[in-house]
C-alpha cells in the first residue's frame, strides 16, 4: 500500500514539473538581441515566443513608436496608431488588421499576466519599418527605411535605366540566372506609395520584391533578349539616384528615297568591319558593341539590295552582324559619319586608283570617284593599313613601291583584299601619326596621307627658382609626363611620334639636367617614344601649359621652397565607402573601406602638420551617403575636395593608379587631378593609368575643385598585398599630399591661369 502511494505521489510530482516547464517554455523570453534604429533595446523590452513567432509587449511597442494605444476590454481588442497608420488585433484571433487589410499571423494577440503581446514582425512592418535577421548571430535589426524609390524609368534614348530615389543607400547590381536578367538590390529601401511601373513593355518586365529578413528591396529586370549590360562601368550615381547604362540596340534598317541604306541605333554606333563576299555577292557589316533588339526593316524594291539579314554574331565581344545580299554587280560603300548613331551606305560605281607616289613623308594617289577609307595602324611589325572600298588598281599601280633612304617608311605594298577592296600597306620603321586629305580635281579626286609628330625643337632656360624645359612637336601629340627615382629622371612618353632626337640641336643642360636621351617601348599594343631628362637633383615639377598639343612646357623646381606649402586653406578628405558598404573586396578579404580610411587619416595628419585645416567626411567605419558627403563639403567652405578609393576589375591582372575629375567642373579640377596623378605615379612605383574624365557624384556636385583617386587595384593580388601594409598606405598618402601642396603653391604663384 505504501509503495502504491509512493508511486502515485511520484507521478503527481512528475506531472507538476512537466506543467511548470511547459508554462516556462510558453512564456520564455526570446534569446534574440534586438536593435532598433541601431540601438540595442533587448533589455528595455519584454518579448516571448508563441507558435514559432516572436511577440513584443504592446506597451513596449507603444513607447518605441511613440504611438497611441487603446484597449477595449469588453471585446478584448487592441488598437494602435502611429503616423497615420492604425492596426487592430483581437484576442484568440490570428489576424492583424492593417487599415482595410487583414493579414494572418501564427500567434495573433496573446494576453498574459495582465499584459497584451502582439506579433513583432507584422506590427513593426505595418508601421513602415524594415527587418533584418542575422541568423548566425541571432540578432534582429529594426530599421526605418532610409530611402524611397520614387520611379524606375528609361532614359529618352532607351539606353539607360534610371532608379530615382531620395537618398542613395548601399546597393548591389548582380547578374541574373542568364543573359536576359539583371538584379539590383538596395538596402533599407521602400517603394513610394504612388510608384508605377514605367519599365515593362514588349521587351522588358520589372519585378519588385522585399527580401525577408534582409531589410532590402530587390528589383529584377527581365528581357526578351540578352540585356546589353556590363557590371564594370555600367553603374553610375547621380543626384537623383542610380543609372544603369546599357549598350545600344539596333533601331532601324531602311532604304531611303535617295537610294541610300541607313542603319540607325538608339545610341552610338562604333566603327564597323566590312567585308565583301561572292557567290552570292554579299556585303558583311560587323558592328561592335551593338545589340540585337526589335528593329524595323524597311526595304522596298530597289535595284541594289535583294535581302537583309541581321544576327547577334558574338556576345564576347559583343558584335552585331548585318549581311546585305546585293543584286548583280551592284556595290555599296560607307559614307563619312555625320551622326554617331547612324551608318549610311551609298550605291556607287567601282573606282580606279592611279598614280601612287611617296614623297616628303606623304603618300599620294588619285581616284576616279570619291573614297571613304578604312585606316588603322598595326604594331607587329609597324605598318599603316589603308582599305579602299569599291576600288580596283589602275595599270600604273604596281604590287610594291620601294622607298630608299627614308627614316619612316620602308615600302608600300598594294593588293586586292577581297572582291571589292584594294588594300595599301605602308611598312613603317616605327609607328607614327597620320592624317587623310581629299581634294576634288578635274579628273576625279586626289588623296594625301600625311605622317607627322616628331620633335621640332627642345629648349631650356632658368628663371626665378625654376628651370624651364620647352618641347616642341610638329603635330598634336598624346603624351604623359612622369617622374622616376634612383636616379632622378623626368620622362615624357609620346604616342605616335618619331624619334628624331639626333636630328635636332639640344639645349645647354643647365643646373638641373645631367643628360637628355630617348628610348622606345610598347604600351597597350602601341609604340611609345620616351624622352628622358636625367637630373642632377629633384625637388618637384609642374607642367605649365601646352599649345594645341604641339608644345610641352615643364618647370623644374630648383629648391625645396616649391615643396613646402605657401598658403593655408581648408581641405575636405573623403574616405570612400564605409559601414554597411565595404566597397571592393580583395581575394584575401581586404575591404576597400578599411584601406580608404587608413590612407585618409594619414593624409589628414600630414596636411594638418603642414598647417592646413582638414575636414574628414568620415573618421570611422560608418556609412555616409554620397549626398551627405557632398553636402558636408559644400557647407564647409573648403578650397579642395579629395576622395580616396581603391580600384577593382574582373581581370586580376589589371593594375595601377588613376585620378578622376568631372568634365562638368572647372579647369582647376583637371589641374588638381594632373598634379595628384604625377605624384602617385612617382611616389608609389605603380603603373600610371593617367587622368580621366568621369561625372562621378562626389566630384561633380561639390562646389570646389574636386578629384577622386583610385590608389591601386584590390582585385590584383599583388596590389591587394601592398594595400594591406601601413607603409604603403602612408606612401600613398604622402603622394596625394605632395600633389595637393604642389597645386596650392601653383595657385599662390598665380600660375597656369588658375
Amino acid at each position: 500500500m505504501i509503495n502504491l502511494e509512493n508511486k502515485v505521489f511520484n507521478i503527481y510530482i512528475y506531472i507538476f514539473i512537466f506543467i511548470i516547464v511547459l508554462i516556462l517554455n510558453q512564456s520564455a523570453v526570446a534569446q534574440n538581441r534586438i536593435f532598433f534604429n541601431g540601438r540595442d533595446i533587448t533589455e528595455e523590452i519584454e518579448t516571448l515566443e508563441r507558435k514559432g513567432e516572436l511577440l513584443i509587449k504592446a506597451r513596449d511597442l507603444e513607447e518605441m513608436l511613440d504611438a497611441e494605444l487603446k484597449w477595449q476590454s469588453a471585446i478584448k481588442t487592441l488598437e494602435m496608431k502611429s503616423d497615420g497608420v492604425k492596426i487592430k488585433l483581437m484576442a484568440d484571433s490570428p489576424y492583424i488588421q492593417i487599415g482595410n487589410k487583414a493579414l494572418k499571423t501564427k500567434a495573433g494577440l496573446v494576453l498574459m499576466d495582465g499584459s497584451a503581446f502582439v506579433p513583432l514582425a507584422r506590427s513593426i512592418e505595418a508601421f513602415g519599418f524594415l527587418l533584418e535577421f542575422q541568423r548566425g548571430k541571432e540578432e534582429l535589426y529594426i530599421f526605418k527605411p532610409e530611402t524611397t524609390i520614387d520611379n524606375v524609368c528609361w532614359s529618352e534614348d532607351g539606353n539607360q535605366l534610371k532608379i530615382e530615389m531620395d537618398e542613395i543607400t548601399p546597393y548591389r547590381v548582380l547578374k541574373g540566372e542568364n543573359e536576359k536578367e539583371i538584379i539590383v538590390e538596395i538596402d533599407k529601401a521602400e517603394i513610394a506609395k504612388g510608384f508605377t511601373d514605367n519599365i515593362s513593355n514588349d521587351n522588358f518586365y520589372l519585378k519588385i520584391d522585399n527580401v525577408p529578413d534582409n531589410a532590402l528591396l530587390r528589383l529584377t529586370v527581365k528581357s526578351k533578349y540578352p540585356i546589353p549590360f556590363q557590371l564594370d562601368g555600367g553603374v553610375h550615381e547621380e543626384e537623383e539616384g542610380l543609372v544603369l547604362s546599357f549598350l545600344p540596340q539596333i533601331k532601324t534598317i531602311s532604304w531611303s528615297d535617295k537610294d541610300m541604306l541607313m542603319v540607325e541605333a538608339n545610341g552610338e554606333i562604333f566603327k564597323p568591319d566590312i567585308m565583301y563576299l561572292e557567290e552570292p555577292r554579299r556585303m558583311v557589316i560587323d558592328i561592335p558593341n551593338l545589340m540585337l533588339g526589335d528593329y524595323k526593316l524597311n526595304l522596298p524594291e530597289n535595284e541594289w539590295v535583294k535581302d537583309v539579314r541581321v544576327s547577334q554574331f558574338k556576345y564576347d565581344p559583343v558584335t552585331l552582324r548585318i549581311v546585305l545580299e546585293l543584286k548583280g554587280e551592284k556595290i555599296l560603300q560607307p559614307l563619312s559619319r555625320e551622326k554617331e548613331d547612324l551608318l549610311v551606305f551609298k550605291p556607287t560605281v567601282q573606282t580606279e586608283i592611279n598614280n601612287l607616289v611617296y614623297s616628303g613623308r606623304k603618300i599620294k594617289f588619285n581616284s576616279t570617284s570619291s573614297l571613304v577609307p578604312d585606316m588603322f595602324l598595326l604594331s607587329e611589325p609597324p605598318r599603316l593599313v589603308i582599305n579602299l572600298f569599291n576600288a580596283e588598281r589602275g595599270e600604273n599601280i604596281s604590287d610594291s613601291v620601294e622607298i630608299e633612304n627614308d627614316s619612316l617608311i620602308e615600302k608600300i605594298r598594294t593588293a586586292r583584299f577581297d572582291q571589292q577592296t584594294v588594300r595599301f600597306v605602308a611598312d613603317l620603321k616605327e609607328l607614327t601619326g597620320y592624317s587623310w586629305e581629299e581634294e576634288k580635281t578635274n579628273d576625279g579626286y586626289s588623296y594625301t596621307v600625311s605622317f607627322k609628330n616628331k620633335f621640332s625643337s627642345i629648349s631650356s632656360k632658368e628663371v626665378d627658382g625654376f628651370q624651364y624645359i620647352n618641347i616642341n612637336l610638329t603635330g598634336n601629340a598624346e603624351y604623359e609626363v612622369k617622374k622616376f627615382n634612383y636616379p632622378h629622371r623626368l620622362v615624357v612618353d609620346i604616342k605616335n611620334a618619331v624619334d628624331n632626337l639626333e636630328d635636332i640641336e639640344l639645349p645647354e643642360y643647365g643646373s638641373m639636367i645631367r643628360d637628355i636621351r630617348t628610348s622606345r617601348f610598347d604600351k597597350d599594343g602601341k609604340e611609345v617614344i620616351r624622352l628622358v631628362f636625367e637630373l642632377n637633383k629633384y625637388y618637384n615639377h609642374e607642367i605649365t601649359k601646352t599649345e594645341q598639343g604641339r608644345r610641352i612646357n615643364i618647370a623644374l623646381a630648383k629648391d625645396q621652397s616649391f615643396v613646402n606649402p605657401t598658403r593655408k586653406d581648408r581641405i575636405v578628405v573623403d574616405a570612400g565607402h564605409g559601414g554597411f558598404d565595404p566597397g571592393a573586396i580583395g581575394k584575401s578579404g581586404l575591404e576597400e573601406k578599411e584601406v580608404n580610411l587608413a590612407i585618409a587619416l594619414h593624409l589628414a595628419q600630414m596636411l594638418r602638420d603642414s598647417g592646413q585645416d582638414v575636414i574628414l567626411t568620415r573618421d570611422g567605419d560608418e556609412f555616409i551617403s554620397l549626398k551627405q558627403r557632398v553636402s558636408k563639403a559644400n557647407k564647409s567652405g573648403a578650397a579642395l575636395f579629395v576622395s580616396i578609393h581603391a580600384n577593382s576589375f574582373n581581370d586580376p591582372q589589371s593594375s595601377g593608379t588613376e585620378t578622376y575629375y568631372s568634365r562638368a567642373k572647372s579647369e582647376k579640377s583637371r589641374k588638381l587631378a594632373e598634379y595628384l596623378q604625377q605624384e602617385l605615379e612617382t611616389g608609389m612605383d605603380l603603373l600610371g593609368r593617367g587622368v580621366k574624365e568621369e561625372n562621378l557624384y562626389v566630384i561633380k556636385y561639390t562646389q570646389m575643385p574636386a578629384v577622386l583617386v583610385e590608389t591601386a587595384f584590390l582585385s590584383n593580388p599583388h596590389e591587394e598585398s601592398l594595400l594591406s601594409e601601413d607603409m604603403f598606405r602612408k606612401k600613398a598618402a604622402r603622394a596625394i599630399y605632395r600633389g595637393i601642396i604642389k597645386y596650392m603653391n601653383t595657385i599662390s604663384k598665380g600660375g597656369d591661369n588658375l
